[in-house]
C-alpha cells in the first residue's frame, strides 16, 4: 500500500489465530489492518489496566459484524520511515478472553520488545502469496 505509514507485525501466536480465521471474516480483518497500516496512530480505543489484564498503551479494535477485536500496540522500535504495529491477538469477542490472551503477550514484550517484534512476522493478507 503506497499510502503505508506503519509497519504491521503479528505476534506468533497471532499470525496462527490470523491464518486459522473463517474466510468470511477475512475481508473486514483485512480492511481493518490496511486502515492500521495509514492511520494506527489514529483508530482504536485505548486500553487501560482492568482486572483481566494490563495493557496501558494498547488499542482495541471491535469488530462487530465479525464478533471480533483485534489488540495492537503502536511502537517506535522501528525508526526508518515507518513506525512499527504489533498485533498481540486477533480473537472472538466473548468473556473478555481476548484481554487475558493480549495481557500475557504483552507482558513477554516490555521485557524485550525488539526481539518480540523480530520473532514476529510481517502482515500479508491471508491467502497472499508475495
Amino acid at each position: 500500500m503506497s499510502n503505508a505509514r506503519f509497519e504491521i507485525f503479528f505476534d506468533p501466536d497471532a499470525a496462527k489465530e490470523y491464518e486459522a480465521l473463517d474466510n468470511s471474516v477475512c475481508e473486514i480483518v483485512d480492511k481493518s489492518i490496511e486502515e492500521l497500516e495509514i492511520r494506527a496512530d489514529e483508530v482504536g480505543k485505548p486500553l487501560g489496566n482492568k482486572q483481566n489484564g494490563k495493557l496501558v498503551g494498547c488499542k482495541e479494535i471491535k469488530l462487530r459484524t465479525a464478533g471480533i477485536r483485534i489488540i495492537f500496540k503502536v511502537t517506535k522500535e522501528i525508526v526508518h520511515v515507518l513506525c512499527v504495529v504489533y498485533i498481540l491477538t486477533i480473537e472472538k469477542r466473548s468473556n473478555d478472553f481476548v484481554f487475558k490472551v493480549a495481557d500475557k503477550r504483552y507482558s513477554k514484550m516490555q521485557i524485550n520488545p525488539l526481539n518480540q517484534i523480530t520473532k514476529g512476522r510481517h502482515w500479508k493478507k491471508k491467502g497472499s502469496h508475495d
